[in-house]
Order: structure tokens, then sequence, then C-alpha cells
């Protein structure tokens, strides 16, 4: 028994011996040796947006309003309309003002023929004068008889002008050339001298925001302002900040350049710049969505760790900012896809 306890020990104890002397190292960082790019995150300075709302107008907007009143018996136009500058808009018509037309032209019949007839008199009593028939007196009343006579005349077509002229002011033209935003009064309407028959957009786009007034003492003209909304241009330039708040808002016009003009009025969503902030960017390609989760790839020492982040857009397509799960100072890397 004694004997066959020595020889398993003979043979157990090379064996756990050859066994210590095989165990293997640690293997190397296969994720390290996978990199194929580095990214150092900076802080960057960039503009503090603040969403705002506005609409899409034009620079002016004006009036077609009623000269005269009367009654509205056409309506040219209707809304969405284009008209150019003079173009007639709608007719008002009043049957005192042609009654009183006819009166001007009858008095304008009745005072030429009286300056006629005192013209024709003062011809025969010059004749009579140069016989020696009439004396002086008699040549120079017949002078003035004829004078006022063709001056009355004169007044009397002055008057018939007139009233051409206010039974013309019936027809309402268009101030400018530009699109009809309104035509609300009906034909056969009664209308009032003064009152609003069509509104009209007037000038090139642009497109008006309703600002806070705390955040537009923030801005100025030229500042750049972003549209958030698709199918619009991507940017314009402020051109004018008004000087005066309403309800708490400033109203701001900017030009962008390729707005449509077939829905003025249109409700757009906007940033504008109020200031400016510190934020870490980094190029898009450096993160992946993976399950609808942003991810990273963070070197950690001589370890990549993935990382959740969560994202927001930038002015530069190819940039994304990262809000959380990273800081300035962090390396993001680009790893090579494994061979399975």
């Amino acid at each position: 028994m004694r004997r066959l306890a020595s020889v398993f020990t003979a043979i157990a104890l090379p064996l756990a011996l050859a066994a210590c002397g095989s165990e293997t190292a640690p293997a190397p960082d296969t994720a390290t040796a996978a990199i194929t790019a580095r990214h150092a995150l900076v802080a960057a300075t960039l503009p503090d947006l603040k969403p705002v709302s506005g609409q899409i107008a034009t620079r002016d907007e004006v009036m077609a309003v009623a000269r005269i009143g009367g009654i509205l018996t056409r309506l040219d136009v209707k809304a969405g309309d284009l008209v150019r500058a003079g173009q007639r808009v709608a007719l008002i018509s009043d049957d005192r003002l042609s009654q009183a037309a006819g009166a001007a032209s009858a008095n304008v019949a009745a005072a030429d023929a009286e300056a006629a007839r005192a013209t024709a008199d003062l011809g025969r009593i010059r004749e009579l004068h140069a016989a020696g028939v009439y004396a002086n007196a008699r040549l120079e009343g017949a002078t003035a008889m004829a004078t006022a006579a063709q001056a009355r005349a004169r007044a009397a077509r002055g008057e018939a002008g007139a009233a051409r002229a206010l039974g013309g002011q019936g027809v309402v033209v268009a101030p400018a050339a530009g699109r009809v935003l309104s035509a609300d009064v009906p034909p056969g309407s009664p209308v009032m001298p003064g009152q609003l028959i069509a509104r009209l957009s007037a000038g090139p786009l642009l497109l008006r925001l309703d600002v806070p007034e705390s955040a537009a003492l923030a801005l100025k003209p030229g500042d750049t302002v972003r549209l958030a909304e698709a199918g619009l241009p991507s940017q314009g330039r402020i051109d004018r900040v008004w000087p005066g708040a309403t309800a708490g808002l400033v109203r701001v016009d900017v030009q962008v350049a390729g707005l449509p003009d077939r829905l003025l009025g249109r409700r757009v969503s906007a940033l504008v710049p109020t200031g400016t902030r510190t934020a870490v960017l980094a190029p898009r390609r450096f993160v992946r969505i993976s399950h609808g989760i942003a991810q990273v790839a963070l070197l950690q020492g001589k370890s990549v760790v993935q990382v959740p982040v969560e994202l927001a857009e930038t002015a530069d397509p190819t940039q994304v900012e990262l809000l959380t799960g990273v800081a300035a100072g962090d390396v993001l890397v680009l790893q090579a896809e494994r061979s399975r």
C-alpha cells in the first residue's frame, strides 16, 4: 500500500508542474488595436438660439379705400389675385353725382351762350362807336359785360370738370402692385368715404417675427436667423428691429431669399440668436445609433467603452452637439468592423 502511494505521488507531481507551466498570458486589448480614427473633444462657443414664431409677409401693406360714398356696384378682385398699380379694384356709383354732372354741363351751355351773345354785342357796339353813334361809356360797359360773361363760362366749365372728376372717384384703384389679401365688401353694399374695400400686399417678401422683448435686446440688423420649417430656405438675415413693443413682443423683419409668395400669412417657426453658450461638438460619423439610442466610443486608458449620449442638431450638417455623457477633453474613437 505504501508503495502504491509513492507511485501515485511520483506520477501526479510532474503532471501538476506541467499544468502550471502551460498557463497562458492575458490576451491583448483587441478593442484598442481596432481603432481607426480619434477625435479629441473641445469646448466650442455657439450662438444661443431661442425659438420664436413669425409669418411670411411683405414689407408694406396698402389699402384700397372708397373715396366717395355710394353703392358698390362692382368688385373686380378677390383674395389671392395679383394686381398692378392703378388697376381698377371696384366701382362705386352715386346717382346724385351723375345728376350734379348733368346740371354742371347745362350751366356750361348757358354760360357759353351768354358769353357768345355778349361778345356779339361788343362787336356791334364797337362798329357803332367807331361811326360815332355810341359814346366811350357804352363801349366800356359792353366790354365789361363780355369779359364777365367769358369768366362765367370758364367758371362753369371748371365746375363741370370738378363734377365729372368727383364722379370718376367712384373707381377704386390699387395704389401699388401686389397680391390681394382681402376683399370682403359684397357688391350692392352701401359704402362710406374712406371705407376699406381691399387690402393688398406690396414690396418684397420677408419673414416677420414676434420676438419677446427680453430676447429682442440682443438682436441687431445683420444677425443670422435659422428657419425651422421644411420646404423653406434654411436661414435669413435680420433687416429691421422695430423700435416699439406691443404686448411684450417686438416685431423683427428678416430678409429670406426664395420665400414662396403663394401663402402670405403662413406661420413659420424660427431660431433667433440671443447670446452665446459653450457646447461640445463632434463629427457626426463618430456617433452610432443602436436601437434608437445614440452612442459614442470613448477611449478610457487602454480600453474603449460605449457611452450613450444625447444629441442636438447644429447649423453644420456634419457636426452634432453632445449634450450628455461626455465632456471637453474626452477622446472619441472609430473602430473597424470585426470579422466574425
